[in-house]
């Protein structure tokens, strides 16, 4: 273990934090229940009992636990865990689930643009592309960063409800729009300094990079977003027999 926290460059304090949270979390001491003493945390993880006193402190701010006057440091019962986004594997799973999500949008970008690199399946339009660039919010908290690359057409047919809906079910649900193929991509990556501010993390947290394609008989790209998720948020599930 102290080979471990040391061979981390996060301050120790921080990591002995995590490790208590995810204790927590995982229910090793249940609300109510008292936590080792400072001296036996900091004696179990080899730091110093200021070490661990930071952390205790931490997680007394995030109500996780109370420390009390000659009985030690409690446990308290977590707060009610966030429904997370589950990231289907198949279109109409997918947009099922938009279907219900209602976030709230914050414009960033709002302009013409060409897609960057090259799209995970076929060929750019020669209408050119609109770009949304925009954050989704939940109950005050932004969960991702998203940049929506629209077929210059299919932005002038549904401009107002592109701006102001989540996109997928809009470009499913419209008879004018023959959706024949779709990708997506999942990985974990790093929190960037530019994401850091919006997605209040810190540079280095984990997100979940997701990059998504649309195309239609022809093989036209008419849909193309690049996600940044916080991994709190969101969540994988597969039907392996599917």
């Amino acid at each position: 273990m102290t080979d471990t926290l040391r061979q981390s460059r996060s301050p120790l304090y921080l990591q002995i934090t995590e490790i208590l949270r995810q204790s927590l979390s995982r229910g090793i001491w249940k609300p109510g229940e008292l936590l080792p003493t400072i001296s036996d945390l900091a004696l179990k993880y080899a730091v110093a009992k200021i070490t661990v006193r930071q952390a205790v402190k931490i997680l007394e701010a995030e109500g996780l636990l109370e420390s009390r006057r000659g009985r030690g440091t409690m446990a308290l019962a977590p707060p009610q865990p966030r429904d997370r986004l589950y990231l289907g594997t198949r279109l109409a799973t997918l947009v099922d689930m938009y279907r219900s999500d209602k976030p709230e949008l914050d414009l960033l970008e709002d302009r013409d643009a060409e897609i960057p690199g090259k799209p995970l399946i076929g060929h750019l339009s020669q209408n050119g592309y609109h770009l949304l660039r925009r954050t989704h919010s939940r109950d005050g908290q932004t969960y991702c960063v998203i940049s929506i690359y629209f077929d210059r057409v299919v932005f002038d047919q549904h401009e107002a409800r592109l701006r102001t809906e989540v996109a997928l079910p809009i470009l499913y649900d419209s008879p004018d729009i023959e959706v024949a193929r779709a990708r997506q991509t999942f990985t974990i990556d790093k929190c960037s300094y530019e994401l850091a501010g919006l997605l209040s993390l810190t540079v280095g947290d984990p997100v979940v990079e997701v990059r998504r394609v649309i195309c239609d008989g022809n093989g036209t790209v008419l849909y193309l977003a690049n996600v940044t998720y916080r991994s709190d948020f969101v969540r994988l599930e597969m039907d392996l027999l599917a």
